[in-house]
């Protein structure tokens, strides 16, 4: 803010003017403080950086390398995680019984992560319930069975009813 500022503005006494600009400039100079000793701030966390860095290197030449190869490893086993859960949720979208039979028939080479679809294994999931259907649930129900079949019966049927009578007529209820 200058002088030409205020003045276009109207301010035109000179002891306002005066006032105004004093009040401004402390302000520019408390914000200049609060720079300087932010940068000093600032340079001092460089140095013990700096410093803590190097000793860690005194310590073992190598850290730096084993600390990207920890790192490296550790992502290679969560993505190796994160497709395996992929696997698993799309065999039981298909309805495997045992999903881990079905994986035990899964060329893994040929199945790749994209996003959340696996790519190839529909095609290999085919081939499978071509070969091994056993392993998946079928689509239709399954057949509703009766107790007997009408008009008919067997002969472990008719020995029962032969024994209930019998006991019946022991203990004097023959005809119920």
């Amino acid at each position: 803010m200058k002088r030409e500022d205020l003045t276009a503005l109207g301010i035109t006494e000179d002891a306002t003017l005066d006032k105004i600009m004093a009040l401004h400039g402390a302000d520019i100079e408390k914000q200049k403080n609060t720079i300087t000793t932010l940068t000093t701030e600032r340079d001092g966390y460089k140095t013990q950086l700096d410093t803590a860095n190097g000793k860690l290197a005194g310590y073992d030449p190598d850290w730096k390398n084993k600390a990207d190869t920890a790192e490296t490893d550790a992502q290679k086993k969560i993505d190796a995680m994160k497709f395996d859960y992929a696997i698993s949720d799309a065999l039981k979208s298909a309805k495997a019984r045992d999903v881990v039979g079905v994986k035990a028939h899964l060329d893994m080479n040929g199945l790749k992560q994209n996003g959340g679809e696996i790519v190839g294994l529909n095609d290999q999931l085919s081939k499978i319930k071509e070969s091994y259907g056993y392993l998946f649930e079928d689509d239709k129900p399954a057949p509703k069975f009766s107790d007997h079949a009408p008009g008919a019966q067997s002969a472990a049927q008719t020995d029962t009813e032969k024994m209930n009578s019998a006991i019946r007529e022991a203990f004097g209820h023959g005809g119920d």
